[in-house]
């Protein structure tokens, strides 16, 4: 079975997001086809399949063609990587603060604690920096 999601959704999702957020207005097949060099019907198939998903609305006209008619949602947004989700917010600080920990300019101690602060955020306390970032987590502690 082929991965339809990696190799013809995702791509059309992307895609969608960008000429979206370029043009501000609906989003054709032949724009579509065009970003991802794919064909009419491989374009139609994808953004079926993203319309089931709260993505985008989709528009059918009389022949059956679909095209993408209103905005991204936010959960388009973050699948596509244009709007960044709690975890990702997470991976980017822990990334920022192993950087730190290794940059030699700085003094071992400090450097230390910026070690100690990505590893904690990137084991136990994962979960309620993840609900601090807006994530699910957020009332672990209540």
């Amino acid at each position: 079975m082929n991965d339809t999601w990696t190799e013809r959704d995702l791509p059309v999702l992307r895609a969608a997001v960008e000429i979206y957020d370029e043009t501000g207005g609906p989003v054709q097949t032949n724009q579509l086809m065009r970003a991802c060099g794919f064909d009419v019907e491989t374009v139609q198939r994808a953004v079926r399949a993203l319309g089931r998903e709260p993505y985008f609305d989709v528009d059918e006209d009389t022949s059956g063609a679909v095209s993408i008619a209103g905005p991204p949602t936010g959960q388009a947004l973050r699948v596509a990587g244009q709007w960044p989700s709690p975890e990702t917010q997470l991976e980017r600080l822990i990334s920022a603060l192993q950087a730190v920990a290794d940059d030699d300019s700085r003094p071992q101690e400090e450097r230390s604690r910026f070690r100690q602060v990505a590893l904690l955020l990137g084991g136990a306390a994962s979960q309620i920096a993840i609900g601090a970032l807006g994530g699910a987590g957020g009332n672990l502690l209540s």
